[in-house]
């Protein structure tokens, strides 16, 4: 018998730790804190999911413990105390899944780091009084969610090639929640110095794209399952870009990357257009998570750069206040501008010439729905939640 004893709590234990990965399929729990903290890289977040969950994975242990112990004793007050605990910790567990409940017409699901951003959920609440309520899910599954009506609403990305692939409807913005999002390489102003035929290279592909040239390469991607090797030279092929890689003995250059494809395929690009016109070997460093991880990476100088959103840098680095925030977001160039100036100030950071397309954060539900329900706003979306 404690040998049985033993194996169940360890059992126990680990069972508490496997169950934060739930939030990844929308289930819940405490890894919604933890997996958001990581993607917003907020230590607090962090430590409010990890710190329970640990709390837990003792509580279980001991508690089985003890009632071994006080199952030798029958009559001891141990054993109505325990189970009492085991009895509240019940109960708590049923009322957190209470509150995770979602009665509305609409059942919305959204990523961690939207949930913890100004141009996100905070948005939607401020801005157009929405309590949505949603599920925290991963990137990885929720366009998928959506498509086979397991949810409604997602957020998501305006380039992505999911929209097209599952005939997903994209809401308007009519409060402008979500400023201009137009991409461009960041790279320390040391770094360029240190390479000096980085940038001009780097700017070769200055307005190259546009939103359905970036959306069909991410469908390439998320649907037909292409290599971003195989879509980058595609890419600098077609545009007559393309060159073999020189032998790279000048030096290393570190491309990074955030977690989706969109950012693999750029990382792509660059890496064959560096080292096909320079004499640069290129290491890339993908999937490195949200956007101040890779940010922190950027500074760190564990990668020489990345690219980075115009409206991200505004919102989620520099963080300006109402009024420099309302003067600009007005234009692309403003947005860009400020961002461009404010970074070299702080950071020693520039941004290089923009790609040409904007991959700004959006709302989106299947287009027979939307279409049901006369929905094409967000603002649609009030009589519902």
């Amino acid at each position: 018998m404690p040998v049985i004893v033993a194996g169940v709590r360890t059992a126990a234990v680990i069972n508490v730790g496997v169950a934060t990965l739930a939030s990844f399929v929308a289930a819940g729990g405490l890894g919604e804190f933890i997996f958001g903290g990581i993607s917003l890289n907020n230590s607090n977040m962090i430590l409010a999911g990890a710190i329970p969950a640990a709390l837990l994975a003792i509580l279980l242990d001991k508690g089985i413990a003890l009632i071994q112990y006080s199952l030798a004793h029958i009559r001891s007050r141990q054993t109505y105390i325990i189970l009492g605990i085991f009895a509240a910790v019940c109960i708590l567990s049923m009322l957190y899944m209470g509150t995770k409940s979602n009665d509305s017409q609409i059942k919305a699901g959204f990523t961690p780091e939207f949930m913890g951003r100004q141009d996100g959920d905070l948005g939607l609440r401020s801005s157009y009084g929405l309590q949505v309520n949603p599920l925290v899910v991963s990137d990885a599954i929720m366009y998928k969610a959506a498509y086979e009506n397991d949810l409604d609403l997602i957020s998501g990305y305006s380039t992505d090639g999911r929209i097209k692939a599952y005939d997903l409807f994209v809401l308007t913005d009519d409060k402008k929640i979500f400023p201009p999002y137009f991409a461009a390489p960041i790279i320390k102003t040391a770094t360029l110095q240190k390479f000096p035929k980085l940038e001009e290279t780097m700017n070769l592909l200055a307005d190259k794209f546009n939103d359905s040239v970036m959306t069909d390469l991410n469908y390439r991607a998320d649907f037909l399952k292409q290599t971003p090797e195989h879509i980058a030279k595609d890419f600098l092929l077609h545009n007559n870009l393309y060159k073999p890689p020189g032998s790279g003995g000048t030096g290393t250059i570190r491309v990074g990357s955030k977690i989706f494809a969109e950012q693999y395929i750029l990382a792509a690009i660059y890496k064959m257009l560096i080292e096909g016109h320079t004499n640069y070997k290129v290491d890339t460093k993908t999937g490195l998570g949200g956007t101040k991880i890779c940010f922190d990476a950027l500074m760190s100088d564990a990668i020489d750069c990345y690219v980075e959103y115009t409206g991200t840098g505004l919102l989620v680095l520099l963080k300006p206040n109402q009024q420099v925030l309302g003067s600009v977001s007005k234009s692309p160039s403003d947005t860009y501008n400020y961002v461009n100036n404010e970074f070299q100030r702080l950071y020693g950071i520039k941004w290089l010439k923009p790609l040409g397309f904007n991959n700004a954060y959006a709302l989106m539900m299947r287009r027979s729905q939307a279409r049901e329900l006369h929905i094409e706003r967000i603002s649609d979306l009030k009589k519902y939640y």
